[in-house]
């Protein structure tokens, strides 16, 4: 498989860098936010001129960047944005999904070389190649056809990458002993119980412990799945207390900030889950050291803590309380923990979070 690469952005300074990132991911969600109006509150010209204008910053910041080879793949994106607020390309709902699609790779593209200084030239010259057939194509009748191609081929690309890779690189198995695998039976019925108390979606703590899991896979050094996943279904035992607590908000508050030694001690009382205890105990615990309940900072915190802590949060951004929500975007929710780097969480465990994050999201769009 060849690659491209992109010395001169590679040789910016990483905070210049980081900013591209951060610009990106905000301009995706805007396209992404305008594109979801149009399908769900109807076509407009003014719609049509904000998708452009973010279009078009978006290949400004990469050209200022030096990232030719996307700018490329995105000016033609823009060109045919472009038709539409010309009149002369019709909006279709297949030219909306193909663009969220086609800046979602965009995305991918971009990481690889913020990473690695290279990308794939396979999945460039693919989005290159369809977009520049689309814009040709003089009967506009055809254009959403060939849309539904190049969506096609891009998932395509997508399958044959995974494949590459590892084809079962979202099922993360975890091998129980005997008596653990009983913990874990339990763990879950406690687990389930309260989250119909507590309001919380039946699948909450399953979602969770995926995330977690896939979280754990790409750190440099992992911790035990096994005393991760207990930590997954026990963390939030504790909030059982605020069920008592009715409306005393006073109380309530008490029983939130203590609910993490509770819900520790609760699981204490099953042997064989220290490192589960640990990170049921932290998982409040921030980086910066201005978490609860006892104010950890840095590496006094367990890497298992940091990672059920992001699993939790993004989860929660995005599938709301009710678990059926789902109406916030996942990127926002990518970017919310992101912006938790260096403060809630250490740097390098966002990294670790952001590459589960990119196979989450190559498995979505399929």
């Amino acid at each position: 498989m060849s690659h491209f690469a992109c010395k001169a952005f590679s040789a910016l300074e990483k905070e210049l860098k980081d900013d591209l990132l951060e610009c990106f991911v905000e301009a995706q969600q805007e396209i992404e936010s305008i594109i979801n109006s149009i399908e769900s509150e109807g076509f407009s010209f003014d719609k049509l001129d904000q998708l452009f204008r973010s279009l078009h910053s978006m290949k400004g910041n990469c050209s200022v960047c030096f990232l030719d080879p996307l700018v490329g793949v995105l000016h033609k994106l823009e060109e045919i944005v472009d038709g539409m607020r010309g009149g002369y390309i019709q909006y279709h709902p297949h030219l909306g999904d193909l663009i969220n699609v086609v800046i979602e790779q965009v995305y991918i593209l971009l990481k690889q070389i913020y990473h690695s200084h290279v990308a794939e030239n396979t999945l460039r010259d693919t989005l290159q190649l369809g977009l520049d057939e689309i814009y040709a194509e003089e009967n506009d009748a055809k254009r959403p056809d060939l849309a539904v191609v190049l969506l096609n081929k891009c998932n395509q690309e997508i399958e044959e990458e995974k494949d590459d890779t590892d084809s079962t690189s979202l099922l993360v198995k975890v091998e129980f002993t005997e008596q653990q695998q009983n913990d874990i039976d339990l763990f879950i019925g406690f687990s389930q119980k309260l989250n119909r108390l507590l309001g919380y979606s039946s699948e909450r703590s399953e979602r969770i412990l995926k995330l977690c899991q896939l979280i754990n896979v790409e750190c440099s050094k992992s911790v035990d799945p096994a005393q991760l996943s207990a930590a997954a279904y026990m963390h939030n035992m504790g909030m059982a207390l605020i069920l008592n607590c009715k409306d005393n908000e006073s109380l309530k508050l008490k029983a939130e900030q203590n609910h993490p030694m509770v819900g520790a001690k609760l699981l204490s009382k099953h042997g064989g889950w220290e490192d589960a205890v640990a990170m049921v105990q932290a998982h409040k615990e921030r980086f910066d050291g201005t978490g609860f309940p006892e104010g950890l900072v840095g590496s006094l915190i367990p890497q298992g803590a940091f990672i059920l802590s992001m699993a939790v949060m993004f989860i929660d951004i995005v599938w709301g309380k009710s678990g059926s929500e789902y109406n916030k975007s996942a990127m926002r929710a990518v970017q919310m923990v992101n912006f938790e780097s260096g403060k809630g969480f250490p740097p390098h465990m966002i990294e670790s979070f952001n590459a589960a994050m990119r196979k989450v999201l190559v498995a979505k769009s399929k």
